[in-house]
């Protein structure tokens, strides 16, 4: 029993150090200002304009810091809605990371550009 004893303070002390990013703890304010954040982002103001639409969700921990997830969606001919990208936002320091969609791995922004500008070379 001793011997577990050392074990359980450390996850603890580990828990205590990164608790959950709750999305309960967004406010209506945080949700807005990330997506403006977002919605600045040069590349966006570019392609999308009136056809896209900006939603948010779940706050996700990256590096053990709480970022707001935006996604952007493509508003088709049909209406209907094509989730285009997803970008996580930490709100104390304004950084933006960018979630690829299939593999759900997370990018830096430079990293992202350097990826987009690869996929519009002929």
């Amino acid at each position: 029993m001793w011997r577990i004893a050392p074990f359980l303070l450390a996850i603890g002390g580990i828990a205590g150090a990164y608790p959950n990013c709750q999305p309960s703890d967004s406010t209506a304010s945080d949700l807005r200002h990330a997506t403006q954040i977002v919605q600045r982002l040069p590349e966006l103001a570019d392609w999308t304009g009136s056809d896209a639409v900006y939603d948010t969700g779940k706050r996700e921990r990256v590096s053990g810091q709480c970022y707001e997830a935006v996604y952007v969606y493509h508003v088709m001919p049909s209406k209907d809605l094509d989730l285009r990208y997803v970008f996580l936002v930490h709100l104390p320091t304004e950084r933006v990371l960018f979630e690829d969609i299939g593999t759900l791995q997370t990018f830096t922004l430079k990293q992202w550009r350097v990826r987009m500008a690869r996929h519009l070379e002929p």
